[in-house]
């Protein structure tokens, strides 16, 4: 019931909608009720016809040149066609009310599901597969859809059509009604039993399809990778491993479900033989009417698709409850990273501060960083550098709060981080990660994606910062050109450098590259840091890097070890402590002049 009261929640919304799409349904249903009353009545009239001393026609050229018999006829079946136009039309209100309705909430869900997630920590989609994420934001929504759609209107339509057939049926002969009802018990006994094993194995269903649907989202990610390895086979292979585990649940879920129709359709017929029997013996009784007996047939007819609506609405409403409460484990997932009460909301000046700062990865006991402390002036310059797996990328990643601090604090212009407003701080920062992510758009929408209307002469000015304007300029429609996905149309230098142009064009207070040079050859290098040094002139910069010639010109350089800061200073004054900073130096020396012989 929680669940319900949770999906319910969505229509509340559309609540008028919904109320007029009932009514619409409820209206079809009593126009549909009395067309079974009308062919009745012309059979039943036709054959009185003899009685009244009128010869009854034999054959449909008799009937429609006998005057009488055309007239009952002719009424008949005017009353007959607009009775027909009205459920349709009615009809055809109801599914743009009550269908339309359904659209509108699953718009609403996927639109509330992609807030939740542009809002869940790190935490979540470290521990999360990106194939489970996109099954529950699409599959599961769509199944969560019918509740709104088919399950409603469905669940209406049987209440109000079996209420109005059943009201006539007993109108007509309460003892035929009560012969021709006899196997409705057994179709809700076995209903019944048939959802509780629709729902569980929808569940496990979906689960496998999340499984699945992860496997080959990887797999097409990294083609390029699985074909240089030669590993083609091996990951066909793998792909049909779990295509196959979703094969047979899907398939033994098909088996139940195939049995359900035939065994309905069993009961119906069997309702439709006992009319027959029992209505030939109450007409031969003369308590009844041949045209009686048509009526019922259609009545019981009618009842047919509630009937199995019963089966069709409740699978539909056990697979509707197995996706929304998968749904809901995603949106009951903690925000962890959220702005405070009270935030503090104003321009960033660039002044940072870490204090006694220790950080482990959620999940995990070991620290990954261990109480780092320093201090960041505005506009200045500052590095970061240590062996892989020290930390530091780690470290950068607090400072726009994609983590917060396990111990300690991070001050912003003074005030703890976690008091500031998240779209300022991150609005301040220019962040140039370490894996370079580029979206399947243009190269100048690329560019330009931290930047609301941004101008192509504002773009073209970040491109020739990064060094990369003469190349996107080589391609044949420069700034327009497509990238692939992940920018899988650039080198990696290439995607490098238009990630440093986003980043720049942004124009931000603080500047954080995480080795975001290293794809790029020395003197290229060499270009982009001489048009840097001007454009970070004074705005607060980190540059993470495992090139000394990219850091030697920073204000301040950090050497990072397990987590801690061990040596701190300029680059001469590191050179001169003759510690791990200096071995670092002294063996990129030696690899520089070993490729130079």
């Amino acid at each position: 019931m929680g669940a319900l009261k949770e999906l319910n929640k969505y229509l509340k919304k559309y609540k008028g909608t919904m109320i007029l799409g009932a009514l619409f349904l409820t209206a079809s249903n009593f126009f549909l009720v009395w067309i079974p009353v009308l062919i009745r009545r012309t059979m039943d009239e036709v054959e009185s016809l003899e009685g009244r001393g009128f010869e009854v026609p034999s054959s449909i050229v008799q009937t429609l040149f006998s005057t009488e018999a055309s007239k009952i006829l002719a009424t008949n079946s005017l009353i007959l066609i607009g009775t027909v136009m009205l459920y349709g039309v009615l009809l055809f209100a109801t599914r743009q009310t009550l269908i339309v309705t359904s659209r509108k909430v699953e718009f609403d869900i996927r639109n509330d599901i992609v807030k939740k997630l542009m809002n869940l920590s790190q935490r979540y989609f470290a521990e999360n597969s990106s194939g489970e994420t996109y099954v529950r934001a699409t599959e599961d929504v769509g199944k969560v859809r019918d509740y709104y759609g088919p399950v409603i209107m469905y669940s209406i339509n049987t209440v109000t059509r079996a209420g109005f057939v059943l009201t006539m049926m007993f109108f007509v002969n309460p003892e035929l009604t009560f012969w021709a009802l006899i196997p409705l018990p057994f179709i809700s006994v076995f209903a019944y039993w048939i959802t509780g094993f629709i729902h569980r194995h929808s569940t496990i269903i979906q689960e496998q399809y999340s499984s699945m649907a992860g496997r080959a989202k990887e797999t097409f990610s990294a083609i390029r990778l699985i074909k240089a390895y030669n590993r083609i086979d091996h990951e066909q292979q793998l792909f049909e491993n779990e295509s196959e585990d979703y094969r047979k649940k899907k398939l033994r879920l098909d088996m139940i479900e195939s049995l359900f129709h035939p065994a309905l359709n069993f009961l119906i017929g069997l309702s439709l033989l006992i009319v027959v029997w029992k209505g030939g013996e109450m007409v031969i009784e003369g308590t009844i009417t041949v045209g009686n007996i048509a009526e019922f047939l259609i009545y019981v007819a009618y009842l047919t698709w509630p009937v199995a609506a019963l089966g069709y609405t409740t699978n539909r409403f056990q697979r509707s409850l197995a996706s929304w409460n998968r749904i809901q484990e995603l949106m009951n997932e903690p925000i962890e990273i959220k702005d405070a009460e009270g935030k503090v909301d104003q321009e960033v000046k660039g002044h940072l501060e870490f204090k006694d700062v220790g950080f482990h990865y959620p999940g995990s006991d070991e620290m990954v960083l261990k109480n780092i402390s320093f201090e960041i002036n505005p506009g200045e310059n500052i590095a970061i550098v240590g062996r892989t797996g020290s930390g530091k990328s780690t470290l950068v990643q607090l400072i726009p709060r994609l983590f917060d601090p396990t111990e300690g604090e991070i001050l912003l212009d003074g005030e703890n981080l976690k008091k500031w407003s998240l779209s300022r701080i991150r609005d301040a920062i220019g962040f140039v990660p370490q894996e370079t992510f580029l979206f399947s758009d243009t190269i100048g929408d690329n560019i330009a994606f931290g930047v609301e209307d941004a101008s192509q002469g504002l773009i073209e000015a970040a491109a020739e910062k990064a060094q990369v304007k003469e190349n996107i300029l080589d391609f044949e429609k420069k700034f327009k050109t497509m990238l692939g996905e992940r920018g899988i149309t650039l080198s990696g230098g290439q995607k490098q450098r238009t990630a440093i142009a986003r980043a720049l064009i942004k124009a931000p207070k603080i500047l954080i590259f995480d080795d975001s040079l290293s794809a790029v050859d020395t003197k290229t290098e060499d270009a982009i840091l001489k048009h840097l040094r001007q454009e970070l002139s004074g705005r607060t910069t980190i540059m993470i890097s495992h090139r000394i010639s990219t850091i030697k010109d920073a204000d301040k350089i950090y050497y990072i070890e397990e987590g801690q800061i061990v040596e701190t200073g300029t680059h001469e004054a590191l050179l001169a402590k003759d510690g791990r900073y200096t071995a670092m130096y002294n063996k990129q020396i030696l690899e520089q002049e070993l490729a130079e012989i």
